[in-house]
């Protein structure tokens, strides 16, 4: 009993330790580089403490009895812990601060069971292989921040002795495969790790804390295998603090394509954002209005479709709020332009609309109308070129909507123009000239005989 406490009271002193020098920010190594010279490698003796800078040298000189040993600056890219520290039975706390370090080529030997702290802080290190601390029965403490871990098998953390574990100021890939760190049993890996609130991921997710993305993604592959689709976490928004962790927003990003779907999917994960559903055989769109699951998609892409209409889009959630709507090579003929023409000027997001290569009807009933749209918008309709009359337009087919003439529309080719209006209007042009020639020539017939026209001589 009586050792049992004591062995509690050695991992308290151990770990207040660890903490003062967290909260100090100064380490062994910062304290003696003032005592450098330019010889390198250097090492101190401070009782039973060897404090070496730039490598290490007769480390077989008085080793049994050292208790601590301090490794500064390491000057190699690889460190053989095998062959360094087998003349060190005696150590109990190992570290490693700064370095070139990339790789450890071998496992701690047995040399080093006594090891009860271990510290590798500040190196390059990228990976650590399997069963490198396999040999370190007695180690409590393991301190590996400030490296350049991006992953790590939590296997190698299995020793019955580990009680705390830190792992800050590393550059994380959160993947659903860190799932492990979600754990929260007493005796699970992840209780062990002091520090886990306090991850953060690399790319693509930058300084977004590690716990709650890591349980995004885990629940969003959940949700995926309720879909014929993949899925992917493209961003994740939020301030970095540990008391709203849980009011990150995720923007998921979820590809639908080429499944022969025949109908839009009824579920989607959450905070689906992005939808890829294209090259399906898809006709309705009532779901954007009727299931509650695409209220959050912005970006919605339908191309090589058998879309027919929009319209019933009208007056819905989803088009007054939507970013991008893509309707490339569908079955379109026309298009509810006094809907768009309501909602994307008082839109909040910056819309943009794909509708070309649709056999549009070219015809002055809708056409007119449909160009004024064109011609307004066409900031937002992206591939306003490839929008052109269907091939069945005559005159028109495969003409640029935007650049039809009012009369290539509105007037047919084989027009009638000769109407009875028409005709009726030359005979009394006509007759007009014939009664203003007849009057110049009774005047000049006047002028040269005196005679009077015959039409006046039988007036009574």
């Amino acid at each position: 009993m009586i050792l049992n406490n004591s062995n509690h009271i050695i991992i308290l002193l151990l770990f207040l330790s660890m903490k003062l020098k967290h909260l100090c920010g100064i380490h062994v190594c910062e304290l003696e580089a003032t005592k450098l010279t330019d010889v390198f490698p250097l090492c101190r003796f401070k009782k039973d403490h060897l404090i070496c800078h730039g490598g290490i040298e007769s480390w077989k000189f008085g080793s049994k009895n050292l208790h601590s040993l301090t490794l500064c600056d390491w000057p190699e890219i690889n460190f053989d812990s095998e062959r360094i520290l087998q003349y060190f039975p005696s150590l109990k706390n190992l570290s490693i601060i700064n370095g070139s370090i990339i790789n450890i080529s071998s496992p701690f030997p047995v040399e080093c069971q006594k090891i009860e702290r271990l510290e590798i802080i500040g190196t390059k290190l990228q990976q650590f292989q399997e069963g490198i601390f396999k040999n370190l029965s007695s180690l409590q403490i393991l301190d590996l921040r400030y490296n350049s871990l991006n992953e790590i098998n939590p296997e190698i953390f299995n020793l019955s002795s580990l009680q705390f574990i830190y792992l800050f100021g590393n550059p994380w890939k959160c993947r659903k495969e860190m799932s492990w760190i979600l754990e929260s049993g007493n005796y699970s890996i992840a209780n062990k790790i002091d520090d886990k609130f306090d991850l953060q991921c690399s790319a693509p997710y930058d300084g977004r804390p590690l716990v709650p993305v890591v349980e995004i993604l885990v629940a969003l592959n959940d949700e995926c295998k309720q879909t014929v689709c993949e899925c992917q976490l493209t961003y994740v928004y939020g301030r970095v603090d540990r008391q709203i962790q849980k009011q990150l927003m995720a923007f998921v990003s979820v590809n639908c394509s080429n499944r022969g779907l025949t109908e839009m999917p009824p579920f989607l994960p959450a905070n689906t954002t992005v939808l890829q559903l294209s090259e399906n055989e898809i006709t309705d769109l009532t779901p954007l209005k009727a299931n509650p699951v695409y209220k959050r998609v912005l970006d919605l892409y339908l191309d090589f479709n058998l879309v027919e209409t929009v319209s019933l889009l009208d007056g819905s959630y989803w088009l007054e709020n939507f970013r991008l709507l893509s309707l490339r090579n569908n079955k379109l003929t026309d298009l509810p332009t006094y809907a768009l023409e309501h909602v994307l000027p008082h839109s909040i997001n910056s819309a943009r609309l794909y509708l070309g290569n649709n056999p549009w009807r070219c015809d002055c009933l809708f056409t007119p109308g449909f160009q004024d749209f064109l011609i307004r918008f066409a900031n937002l309709v992206k591939d306003i070129n490839d929008i052109r009359c269907s091939g069945d337009a005559s005159e028109n087919s495969h003409k640029q909507i935007r650049e039809l003439k009012r009369t290539e529309i509105c007037i047919s080719p084989d027009y009638n123009y000769w109407l009875p209006l028409d005709i009726l209007n030359i005979i009394l042009a006509l007759l007009i000239f014939l009664v203003i020639g007849k009057l110049l020539y009774d005047y000049w017939c006047f002028k040269r005989t005196g005679k009077l026209p015959w039409i006046v001589t039988k007036i009574p």
